[in-house]
């Protein structure tokens, strides 16, 4: 299958569109969610089209709401290099009102359509793929193509973000921002430092059974982005409670 962040170039060409660039992005990647979170549905399910506007429009609606409301606001203040460039209102929950509401749900339905149907060609048991036989049958350098164009355009998506990021980077405009304190330092510190560990306990792991770079490669391609999640969301519980204790009541 394709990397499951790649997916979310597609929310590059999203950006005139009039929904959410955000929804696009988290649409894009809601149909591999069972992959981080086995209590889901099947994958099969998440990949149909009825999962497009059930499973993987839940799975997009909550992910929004984490991110809008609790991960954007905690982390946007304290991110070395990033809090300097990133959008003031990042800092504040967005204010939603029932007519934002089609807009953000055409945009995550737009990505999981996306994720469906560029799986419709890379996986082997993709719709296109079962439609068009050649394509199945079709090998280069002894792998199938399917699994050519899994392997392409998961690289492709991928140089894709990092470009437009680099290149957003160097666009942004630079501001001033109040010195951290201690817990704003701490806080990402130690949410850094557990993702690390835990990756290399994924990679050892991976080792001690018996597999190679790819087998290590493939474990931390499925796990990191697990652990990256769950360390910015106990990450922004701890900036967000700290953050309101340790502000001084004004009189």
């Amino acid at each position: 299958m394709p990397f499951t962040v790649s997916h979310a170039v597609v929310a590059l060409g999203a950006r005139r569109l009039p929904v959410p660039v955000a929804a696009v992005a988290v649409g894009s990647m809601a149909p591999d969610a069972v992959l981080f979170a086995p209590f889901l549905p099947p994958d099969e399910a998440a990949h149909s089209w009825g999962g497009v506007l059930t499973i993987d429009l839940a799975v997009s609606l909550v992910v929004l709401a984490v991110w809008w409301t609790l991960v954007r606001p905690a982390w946007t203040p304290v991110v070395p290099g990033l809090r300097r460039r990133l959008p003031e209102h990042w800092a504040h929950p967005p204010r939603l009102v029932p007519r934002d509401v089609l807009p953000v749900v055409l945009g995550c339905v737009l990505g999981s359509v996306t994720h469906v149907l560029w799986d419709g060609f890379t996986h082997e048991s993709g719709f296109v793929v079962r439609a068009w036989p050649a394509l199945r049958d079709t090998s280069v350098g002894g792998e199938s193509l399917p699994f050519l164009l899994q392997d392409a355009s998961s690289v492709l998506g991928l140089l894709a973000l990092l470009v437009a990021a680099g290149v957003w980077w160097r666009r942004a405009e630079v501001r001033s921002a109040p010195p951290l304190r201690t817990v704003e330092v701490a806080v990402p510190a130690v949410a850094l430092a557990a993702v690390v560990l835990a990756a290399l306990a994924v990679a050892v792991r991976a080792v001690l059974t018996g597999g190679g770079l790819g087998d290590v490669v493939t474990a931390l391609a499925f796990r990191v982005p697990a652990l990256v999640a769950v360390a910015m969301v106990v990450g922004a519980v701890a900036l967000l409670t700290l953050r309101r204790t340790t502000t001084p009541r004004s009189r």
